[in-house]
């Protein structure tokens, strides 16, 4: 990595990253030596238990690529667990107040900022070998909050969440988004694509948060990138592997029915 992550989103560089579902160190570390520039390790729908988690985020560490945990929710422990795991930031899942962020906020940044606990003994505090004077303010300076927007209630609460201190990003969800509008599966439809453009307009209106977003192949990126000016855009590792699998098989194995016949 060049810089820390957290400044490269600020300065709102075009930035591409991998979702990792599965419970593997390999798979991040693959995403980082392939070029990507971040990896969120999904501790939302994934089975990744709180070992596998600080593995998934050295793998990361060792091929150069930031590592961010989205938590299942905004629970002071779990945010807690993710970044003394050593997560350079934390993604949390359907946020709809503004009261909401100011709480994820705080438990992600040291007394001074926030309400963490301090244990420089965890691995973020490289289990003892970095002085707390040295520590709280690198934390401070690398810790990004990015919160995600996919509730059809959170829609009139953009503004006020985009506008608490402390939140880097807010993430679009389309899929969930899609489906709390009532057209699940549809993030094209019109309903949908209309309160994507508004999450868009209400957060660049704040002027602090970058808007980020889930993807779903480098079609959809350019879209995102040249209609909607959105430059940091996130890709499904399962998604990715699911869609090579598919299209080899096809093109591969044959057919139960061509076999049958070949054999008779």
């Amino acid at each position: 990595m060049t810089r820390p992550f957290k400044q490269r989103l600020r300065a709102k560089e075009p930035l591409v990253g991998c979702f990792v579902m599965a419970a593997s160190p390999t798979i991040a570390e693959m995403c980082g030596y392939a070029g990507f520039d971040f990896v969120i390790l999904d501790q939302e729908h994934g089975p990744a238990d709180a070992e596998t988690l600080e593995n998934q985020i050295r793998a990361a560490e060792a091929s150069g690529i930031a590592a961010l945990v989205r938590v299942p929710w905004g629970s002071r422990w779990l945010i807690q667990r993710a970044l003394d795991a050593g997560a350079e930031g934390i993604v949390v899942p359907h946020v709809t107040t503004a009261a909401e962020a100011e709480e994820i906020v705080r438990f992600s940044h040291y007394p001074g900022r926030g309400v963490r606990g301090l244990a420089t003994t965890a691995r973020a505090g490289r289990h003892g070998n970095v002085s707390v004077a040295d520590h709280l303010p690198q934390s401070l300076q690398r810790t990004c909050v990015i919160l995600q927007i996919e509730d059809a209630e959170a829609l009139s609460e953009v503004s006020a969440i985009a506008g608490v201190d402390g939140v880097d990003s807010i993430f679009i969800g389309p899929a969930d988004l899609s489906a709390s509008l009532g057209h699940p599966g549809q993030p094209g439809h019109p309903e949908v694509a209309a309160a994507i453009e508004g999450v868009i307009r209400d957060t660049e209106a704040v002027g602090g948060p970058v808007v980020s977003s889930f993807i779903r192949d480098a079609e959809d990126a350019r879209f995102w990138r040249e209609n909607r000016g959105v430059q940091v855009l996130c890709l499904s590792t399962v998604a990715i592997f699911t869609t090579a699998l598919r299209g080899l098989a096809q093109a591969l194995v044959v057919p139960q029915e061509n076999r049958e016949e070949a054999q008779a």
